[in-house]
């Protein structure tokens, strides 16, 4: 008589969280791949010495990698080869363990040789590649989930909203932008679990329409349509938009009490 084993399960196979993981993974897919040919560009630009091309799609860059929803070194040291910061290592921005995507911003924006930020370019596509190669591989914990819908935003207001993660380009409101964005889509994904109230009235509708508010306080900042220049904002220029992160996380903060059940 013949015998059978049954398949072995994954971690996150056949569980509600488990389920945005797949949907969350297929989301990041498509915009490594956007980031790739960005980052092509990129290199164009340096290859030219285009210093003012540079800065424009170092931005559209970074503005993508911001949508990815990278918070809290979730994507380990992937993430940080593509945009880590200089700060608590030993030499600073000049550590030569500083790469990516905000240390090509230190270059192009503050005069640095042009075959220099080529360097980090090419370190910055290889270091892609490798994420969109081993992503499916990333170890993901669904119950991490829920808390991202908070933890992006506080990504933002740690990082760029202090000014801690700028390395000369002012653009502190587009890369909050972008982690709205990648805010949202959490929120989407993980619309089917949150508990339904009354509508307009029940969480999934409080956190959007609090998206919604920050997008449009946001979007309020732009000049002439353009992002100003973070560093340029006086405090009461900036408080509109400091008052709207911290209500919008005072709301996301719930989403992880209420799927605890998931957990």
């Amino acid at each position: 008589m013949s015998t059978s084993t049954s398949p072995t399960k994954s971690p996150t196979a056949s569980t509600p969280l488990g389920d945005v993981v797949t949907l969350y993974r297929a989301y990041v897919a498509g915009k490594l791949n956007q980031l790739t040919s960005q980052v092509d560009q990129l290199r164009s630009a340096a290859v030219t010495g285009n210093r003012p091309v540079a800065q424009q799609r170092w931005l559209t860059a970074q503005f993508t990698w911001q949508q990815v929803g990278a918070s809290y070194g979730s994507f380990g040291a992937y993430g940080t080869a593509i945009s880590g910061l200089a700060s608590g290592l030993p030499k600073g921005t000049a550590d030569p363990a500083f790469v990516g995507l905000h240390r090509i911003e230190l270059g192009v924006f503050g005069e640095e040789n042009m075959n220099r930020v080529l360097s980090y370019v090419n370190k910055l596509a290889a270091d892609v590649a490798k994420l969109r190669a081993n992503l499916d591989k990333l170890d993901i914990d669904p119950k991490g989930m829920p808390l991202r819908c908070h933890e992006t935003l506080e990504d933002s207001l740690r990082d760029h909203l202090s000014g801690n993660d700028d390395y000369g380009s002012g653009m502190a409101y587009a890369l909050t932008a972008g982690d709205l964005l990648a805010t949202r889509e959490l929120l989407t994904e993980l619309k089917p679990l949150i508990p339904i109230g009354i509508p307009g009235h029940n969480l999934y509708d409080l956190s959007s329409a609090a998206l919604d508010a920050l997008q449009a306080v946001l979007n309020a900042t732009k000049v002439q349509g353009a992002w100003p220049d973070f560093r340029r904002q006086t405090k009461h220029q900036r408080q509109p938009v400091n008052a709207s992160i911290g209500a919008t996380l005072e709301v996301l903060y719930q989403i992880p009490f209420a799927l605890g059940r998931l957990s």
